[in-house]
C-alpha cells in the first residue's frame, strides 16, 4: 500500500482556558493559530517500507519527498489541524487534501455527523477514546503538554508522543482496511468507515 499515516506536534504551547501561561514558555494565541505554533516533529508510518519515521527541521526534505511519493495521507483530525498546521509553516510540504483521509471525518461521517466540530454533538470522539474503547490502548500524553516539553528540551518524550499517536492511529486505519466496524466510545454502536482504498489515485 503506497500510504503513510503522518501526525504533527508544536513548538509553541496552547495557553490555558483562562488565559494563564507558565514563565519560561513560549505561547501561540490558541489552537487556531496556525501561523505562531510551528512544527516540531512529524511522525509517520510508511506502509511501503514498513517502518516509523520522524522528521524535524534538519530531515524536513525526506517528508517533502515522501509525500511526492505516497498516494493516500491518512491521520486523526489531520485535514483540520495538522495540514493547516503544515499549510501556516514555511517550507513544510501539505498531502493533496484530496488524498487525504482523516478517520475522526470518518468517524464522524459513519455516526451522521458532518465534518466540523460541534460541541454538543462531536465531542466524545478523540483518539483516547476511540482507541481505549476498541483495542483498550491508550494516548501517552497530552498534545497541549507536548510543546512545553519540546521547549525544556525533551526531545525525545515529545517523539514518543508523537510515534504513540501514529501507533494508535494505524490501529485504527488497519481496522477499516479490513472493513471492520469502530465502536463508538459514546454508546458501542459498531461505525462502518467510508472505504479508505477507494480515495487513493
Amino acid at each position: 500500500m503506497n500510504i503513510i499515516i503522518y501526525d504533527c506536534e508544536i513548538v509553541k504551547a496552547i495557553p490555558n482556558r483562562d488565559g494563564s501561561k507558565l514563565e519560561g514558555i513560549e505561547y501561540c494565541a490558541g489552537w487556531r493559530d496556525f501561523a505562531n505554533m510551528g512544527v516540531s516533529v512529524t511522525g509517520v508510518y510508511d506502509y511501503v517500507e514498513g517502518r516509523y519515521r520522524v522528521f524535524c527541521e534538519d530531515n524536513r526534505a525526506e517528508f517533502e519527498k515522501l509525500i511526492a511519493e505516497r498516494d493516500l495521507f491518512v491521520g486523526f483530525n489531520s485535514i483540520p489541524f495538522d495540514n493547516a498546521l503544515l499549510a501556516a509553516s514555511p517550507f513544510w510540504p501539505v498531502p493533496p487534501a484530496s488524498q487525504c483521509y482523516d478517520l475522526l471525518r470518518e468517524i464522524w461521517a459513519a455516526a451522521d455527523l458532518g465534518p466540523k466540530f460541534d460541541f454538543m454533538t462531536h465531542g466524545g470522539y478523540g483518539l483516547d477514546a476511540v482507541c481505549l474503547k476498541n483495542f483498550g490502548t491508550r494516548k501517552s500524553g497530552d498534545g497541549a503538554l507536548a510543546p512545553m516539553l519540546w521547549q525544556q528540551g525533551k526531545i525525545g518524550a515529545v517523539i514518543d508522543y508523537c510515534l504513540n499517536d501514529i501507533f494508535l492511529t494505524k490501529q485504527l486505519f488497519d481496522a477499516a482496511i479490513c472493513g471492520l466496524p469502530i465502536l463508538s466510545p459514546k454508546d458501542g454502536k459498531p461505525l462502518t468507515l467510508r472505504d479508505p482504498i477507494g480515495i487513493a489515485p
